[in-house]
């Protein structure tokens, strides 16, 4: 059910993210325009010249070079979160798999020898190895990366679109938040039993 929810997830993150360009107008269409505009505009220009005074050059300035580009800062804002919670959903997979790993090794000692004071110590060692590094700890780091990587995802997305378009923002941000803070005050009431 996890994997589906996460397969989920990718999928619908993948179509939200390509549908927000649909939200704005295309910048591709845009120059287009202008640039059809401006092309009418110098042939005219060239037949009115060239009829009055056909002797007369034109100097030719190079175009000045294109400006600097400097992005956004909220632009650098919504690709830093969603950086981030890549990053975060990233170690947690990784995570999660070396904790089935350890559980998958931890479980085959006792198919691998029919010893039982072979499997006992084999069992120890390995014991010794979980309390060694952590792994009780590890294994419940795997949801908590995952939910900062949804929460950074979050607010990507609401950063994102409020500059594309306030009420979508809104009526997309507001549930969430309500919907987080259920989920927050359900749990502080769990933990409080």
């Amino acid at each position: 059910m996890v994997s589906q929810a996460g397969l989920f997830s990718g999928i619908l993150a993948a179509f939200a993210l390509d549908s927000k360009q649909d939200l704005k107008p295309s910048p591709a269409d845009e120059m287009v325009y202008y640039l059809r505009q401006h092309s009418t505009i110098l042939s005219q220009i060239s037949v009115q010249l060239s009829s009055i005074a056909p002797q007369v050059s034109i100097p030719s300035t190079p175009p000045p070079p294109f400006p600097v580009f400097n992005p956004l800062a909220s632009d650098v804002r919504i690709n830093a979160f969603w950086f981030m919670a890549l990053a975060f959903s990233l170690f947690a997979a990784l995570l999660a798999i070396l904790v089935q790993q350890w559980v998958r090794d931890y479980m085959h000692v006792f198919q691998r020898y029919g010893d039982p004071l072979k499997s006992a110590r084999l069992r120890q060692y390995l014991y010794e190895g979980c309390e060694r590094w952590h792994m009780p700890s590890v294994a419940e780091a795997v949801p908590e990366f995952l939910h900062v990587s949804l929460f950074l995802f979050f607010a990507g997305l609401g950063n994102s679109l409020l500059n594309i378009n306030t009420k979508v923002a809104l009526s997309t941000i507001v549930p969430i938040v309500i919907i987080s803070l259920t989920i927050y005050q359900s749990f502080m009431d769990l933990m409080e039993k």
